[in-house]
């Protein structure tokens, strides 16, 4: 089969043999360059993707750690006021107040009036979204602290309203107190449902709070329960809790629930495809997880023990979390087939991770490597068409005359010996003039030879230089992307094109760059652009037009619903930037991050208008700090000049 092929090359004409050789040499060029594309942007898209997802686990961990925050100074702010009503020694209401706020339940024990929770005039002067469950008669001491801690929940319970869902007193003897005015059942379980036998004391929730389970006497939270009050068991809650000691003695506990619904934010990660928040307690017991943990979704509690799960993916989360033992990760997780950001929130003792799929933040590299590939195969068939064409007419008509004059000056001359005159029919213009006439076969293939390798030599000149043209006039010759020209005509011809509402400038500022010039030469400063440059390419969206504008300034024009979605964009770019680092003069790396000026484009502008207005938000940006990014809104009155913005 082989020897067929190579028979059939060999029986080619020259021109055909010769194109498809260079085809397969610029193939193998086109290859290789965009394997090295290919590798260059992935590296690129997973730093900027690891960057965004350690920014999230950041953001998730200082949120959760400001709630729970929140919740403890509200504790101890409540045990504070406790013990100060017990040290004045005094009665906190006068008789009769305990039956009139707790009459008796006809089943055993005591209930709170309905007026502590639909709001009314109380002993304690005037109440709302309160909720009592009293299992026992207790006795005066017991009755004192009941009545302090009901006016302690319902007074900080209001003012914490809009932070936390509910704080609540429950003692050792089965007593509870509630404040939870926004909760849907409207406390209906504790008071009117509850049996006077309920009995919570070996409830997660009570039992940390024991001195033997809590010697240290802190705050503690729970894992992720079923809510008591929910007999369908599809209501998921995790609770903290604060004991209370009063002279040596357990006397109760103050708790706050958080429904799971609450604890991550919905739509928080929308802009991150794919991504999702994982919250595990210090113990295994998994608190979140956007598969495994879902509102209204009935199952036993000890599913989510990871310590002792048999599911194959909770496994390999639990191990991957204890292989972690400062509680901080950034990077791919093969055990996960993820990309993971791993934060620790103190007060409670969590771990938050936010995972990515290692598919998607791979997508964009492979949607380049697509592009560079069926580009490459277009100009791939292309210049084969082109060489075909140019070596049939440069080479293919000449030749093919002079073999007809050959051959009949070969008639006229007798055949030499060395000449077989049977294999003179070949398509090889070369092989037929050798055996029509050896002398002058010898001369025509020498000068066929050297005329072939001037044209090719020449029409590879003549690509190199037109492609150079090309690119000195439309590219910037540092970073390689559209220069200050190419990027106004885009802009000015979208604009044109298209209603110009609806398109943002986005003006790319590197900060203190001169000082980066000045410090570690100007070598250092080029690759910083030239950093700075792929940082935004790879940061914005298919479609996006972006190019250098000046010296240390780039800029992108995108299409956005609303300044608000233009920001964010903005926002993305800064933030990914942020990460980018360059070698300094002495091999130290530089950080780089920039400011970023935004502008919508109006009816009537111009390019010049609208980076006019951009140069101003940046201005705006540098002077506010840097690092950030400011919009300013287009004006009638707006100059055409550009404001210089200072690096």
């Amino acid at each position: 089969m082989l020897d067929r092929l190579a028979t059939y090359f060999r029986d080619m004409s020259i021109t055909t043999r010769t194109a498809i050789m260079l085809s397969a040499l610029i193939g193998l060029i086109f290859a290789v360059s965009g394997l090295i594309a290919y590798q260059d942007s992935e590296q690129r898209t997973r730093e900027a993707g690891l960057a965004t997802l350690d920014h999230y686990a950041r953001q998730v961990a200082r949120h959760q750690e400001e709630r729970f925050s929140r919740i403890r100074k509200t504790h101890v702010h409540a045990t504070e006021l406790f013990r100060a009503q017990f040290a004045l020694g005094a009665p906190v209401t006068g008789p009769g107040a305990f039956d009139a706020m707790f009459p008796r339940d006809r089943r055993g024990g005591r209930r709170s009036a309905p007026a502590l929770y639909d709001g009314g005039s109380t002993p304690l002067g005037y109440m709302r979204g309160v909720g009592a469950f009293i299992a026992h008669e207790p006795d005066g001491a017991e009755r004192r602290r009941l009545m302090a801690a009901t006016g302690i929940v319902h007074a900080l319970g209001e003012g914490v309203r809009s932070d936390l869902e509910s704080l609540y007193y429950f003692t050792p003897d089965n007593s509870l107190v509630i404040f939870a005015a926004d909760r849907p059942d409207r406390l209906r379980f504790y008071r009117r449902d509850a049996p006077s036998s309920l009995d919570f004391q070996q409830q997660e929730f009570a039992t940390i709070a024991t001195p033997r389970a809590n010697p240290g006497r802190t705050m503690r939270c729970t894992a992720l329960r079923h809510i008591m009050h929910d007999r369908s068991g599809g209501t998921w809650t995790t609770g903290c809790m604060t004991p209370v000691d009063i002279g040596g003695r357990h006397v109760g506990t103050w708790g706050t629930s958080v429904l799971l619904d609450t604890l991550i934010e919905p739509g928080e990660f929308s802009d991150v495809p794919r991504a999702g928040v994982i919250l595990i307690s210090h113990e295994g017991r998994l608190i979140h997880h956007p598969d495994y943990t879902k509102q209204r979704r009935v199952g036993p509690e000890a599913m989510l023990d990871l310590t002792t799960t048999r599911d194959p993916r909770l496994a390999a989360l639990w191990a991957f979390v204890q292989a972690q033992r400062d509680g901080r990760f950034l990077g791919e997780a093969p055990t996960l087939d993820s990309f993971v950001a791993m934060r620790t929130i103190d007060t409670p003792g969590w771990y938050a991770l936010v995972v990515q799929d290692e598919a998607v933040m791979r997508s964009e590299s492979y949607r380049l490597i697509l592009r560079v590939t069926l580009t490459a195969i277009a100009c791939l068939v292309l210049q084969a068409l082109t060489i075909l064409l140019l070596l049939r007419r440069q080479v293919g008509t000449p030749l093919r005359r002079l073999i007809a004059r050959t051959r009949a000056l070969t008639r006229r001359v007798p055949p030499a010996r060395h000449v077989d005159v049977e294999r003179i029919a070949v398509r090889d213009e070369v092989t037929q003039l050798t055996h029509d006439f050896d002398v002058m076969a010898e001369r025509i293939g020498s000068a066929q030879s050297e005329l072939e390798r001037r044209v090719a030599g020449r029409t590879e000149a003549l690509h190199r230089a037109n492609q150079q043209l090309k690119l000195n006039a439309t590219r910037d010759s540092l970073t390689g992307i559209p220069n200050h020209r190419t990027f106004g005509a885009e802009v000015e011809a979208r604009m044109a094109s298209r209603n110009p509402e609806g398109h943002y400038l986005i003006l790319f500022d590197i900060d203190h760059f001169h000082r980066i010039n000045a410090d570690h030469g100007e070598g250092t400063g080029d690759r910083a652009l030239t950093r700075v440059a792929n940082g935004i390419a790879s940061l914005l969206r298919e479609g996006d037009l972006y190019g250098r504008v000046g010296g240390d300034e780039f800029a992108a024009f995108i299409r956005a619903a609303c300044p608000a979605e233009a920001m964010n964009v903005a926002e993305r770019v800064r933030v990914g930037l942020f990460g980018l680092e360059t070698p300094g003069r002495y091999g130290e790396m530089i950080r780089l991050n920039a400011s970023v000026g935004v502008t919508g484009a109006a009816p009537g502008d111009s390019f010049d208008a609208v980076l006019a207005r951009a140069g101003i938000a940046l201005d705006r940006a540098k002077r506010g700090g840097r690092d950030r990014a400011t919009y300013h809104a287009a004006r009638a009155s707006q100059p055409a000049g550009r404001l210089n913005a200072t690096a």
